[in-house]
């Protein structure tokens, strides 16, 4: 038996070399999506240290100071040549997750006393493909170090109910432990914000091992919504995606939730195909029945489990840990991603320890039927492979989208980033074919507009960058800086009076255009009048 024969420490050494090895190789990968574009290179709060900025106010529609002060830091080192280098950033994810599957094995290991359940527990954790996103993907270390403060609060609950065997509402809220504990709970808001499950979860987990200090610890839990609501408040007003749900009905909303369980039930399961961006919007949802199946689905699983919850505790808790884990983002309520996908594979990296619970009865369940071990290693050599597959497609730009597109071409949000990539590379023309894909996905796509009006400037097609910027205009007429690009096209082609009209919208409209376009465009005019 593993309890007995490997010392605890060796098991953790064991896990965390054995996950820093899965995912080495992200080491030597490049940024990706929004690692650049949004919270790194163009974020220039963060290149220029200012960090106080970051617990003053919300940057890019999320509250996350924690995160961003982490990446200042981190930036700090890993700038060479004043171009960051995403090596130092790939490492902290790896390592941060590793961590978090030592405490995972920590976690188990209080709550069912068992080194080998809390040992597979912890590897089914840190190896499931779902897990690949957040680790490979620089940006999702917000929910890398929100789910590390988060395993470190519960740990410290637990370790307080084991040391503890009389507990009160008042011993609780009042002793060392509860401070500590609700210290790392706020420092995992302030990592990412759907931190807000964590006091539900603590609560199922306390019904289901702790029953008997349930009533006094969930009270005392309850405390922690005084730290939730400023979070929630500030992030839902920091974010501008009201137009999502414009024309989806509450009933709507309730299918695109059961839907959106039911993908993440699924893929927890069996997991492939995996993508980046899988393009499930609330219209694309709505439009298929098969959301009313998985919503009936879903509905009966978790009436079944309720009625069970006493005779199977743990089955029914790893089905609301999962349920609550993803509650946020499941789409009653709007959120800003939605417009591009209401599932992505990162929302369920919390949400696996509900999947991790059920180990325990596999283990019993093998130790009665032995050729269920057989199929437990073989579940286990599948997950490696579709691991080691799913994480050789977050290598750069190219294999992302390239692989979300083997699978799923209904997003508008895949086509336009590869165009980015192509753009940025000269490829003008392959840039042009994706901007054209994405805007027949999504004919209103004003960024897609903009970028290929650009390639077709770069490419000398005046009148397509024409008809791409009047399109723009027609859509969005408050925008300085496409005036000031059909300023220099009209320039370019002669129409003097059409370029100064053009600055002169841009300038009404707060965009700053440099004096030395401006003085050439009044010599032009100058010479034009003096024929």
């Amino acid at each position: 038996m593993m309890d007995k024969a490997i010392d605890r420490k060796y098991l953790i050494a064991i896990l965390f070399v054995l996950s820093f090895i899965l995912y080495a190789r992200t080491l030597n990968y490049g940024f990706v999506w929004d690692d650049e574009r949004i919270h790194l290179t163009n974020n220039q709060q963060l290149m220029n240290d200012d960090i106080k900025s970051f617990w003053t106010q919300s940057y890019s529609g999320m509250y996350i100071p924690i995160t961003y002060t982490t990446w200042t830091f981190v930036k700090n080192v890993s700038i060479r040549s004043k171009e960051l280098s995403p090596k130092l950033f790939h490492l902290l994810n790896v390592v941060t997750h590793s961590i978090n599957g030592v405490l995972i094995f920590l976690l188990l290991s209080i709550l069912f006393r068992s080194r080998t359940q809390a040992f597979w527990g912890s590897m089914f954790f840190l190896m499931h493909p779902l897990q690949v996103e957040s680790v490979a993907w620089i940006s999702e270390f917000r929910g890398l170090c929100s789910v590390f403060f988060s395993l470190l609060s519960l740990i410290s609950i637990f370790r307080y109910l084991e040391k503890n065997t009389v507990v009160t509402f008042r011993s609780f809220v009042f002793s060392k432990q509860f401070i500590i504990t609700s210290i790392l709970f706020v420092l995992a808001l302030l990592s990412k914000p759907s931190a807000v499950v964590l006091p539900f979860i603590a609560i199922v987990f306390v019904w289901c091992f702790y029953r008997e200090h349930f009533k006094y610890i969930s009270k005392g839990l309850s405390v922690w919504l005084l730290f939730v609501i400023p979070v929630l408040l500030i992030t839902k007003y920091s974010q501008t995606n009201e137009f999502i749900y414009a024309s989806i009905s509450f009933w709507q909303r309730f299918f695109i939730a059961g839907n959106s369980l039911f993908f993440y039930l699924c893929k927890l399961i069996f997991p492939y195909p995996l993508a980046a961006c899988y393009g499930y919007t609330p219209e694309l949802i709505t439009s298929n029945n098969f959301i009313y199946f998985s919503t009936f689905f879903c509905c009966v699983l978790a009436i079944i489990l309720f009625i069970k919850r006493k005779s199977n505790p743990i089955l029914f808790s790893s089905f609301a840990i999962i349920t609550i884990s993803v509650l946020p983002i499941l789409g009653l309520i709007s959120f800003e991603y939605q417009k591009h996908s209401t599932v992505a594979d990162h929302y369920m990296y919390l949400g696996i320890l509900g999947a991790v619970l059920l180990i325990p009865l596999i283990a019993e369940s093998i130790k009665k039927h032995s050729y269920l071990k057989c199929i437990s290693v073989g579940v286990l050599i599948v997950y490696l492979v579709l691991n080691i597959q799913q994480t050789s497609t977050w290598k750069n730009e190219f294999t992302v989208w390239d692989n979300t597109l083997v699978h799923y071409q209904n997003s508008p949000n895949v086509y336009y980033n590869r165009g980015v990539e192509y753009s940025k590379m000269g490829n003008f023309g392959a840039a042009i074919n994706d901007y054209s894909q994405c805007l027949l996905l999504q004919k209103n796509y004003r960024d897609a507009l903009f970028n290929r009006a650009n390639a077709y400037e770069n490419l000398n097609n005046i009148s397509g960058a024409f008809a791409d910027y009047n399109t723009y205009l027609s859509i969005d007429s408050t925008d300085g800086s496409v005036y000031y690009k059909r300023a220099y096209l009209n320039y370019k082609t002669g129409n003097i009076n059409g370029a100064i009209t053009d600055v002169e919208k841009a300038e009404r409209l707060g965009f700053f255009v440099g004096s030395k376009f401006k003085k050439v465009l009044n010599n032009a005019r100058i010479k034009q009048f003096s024929y």
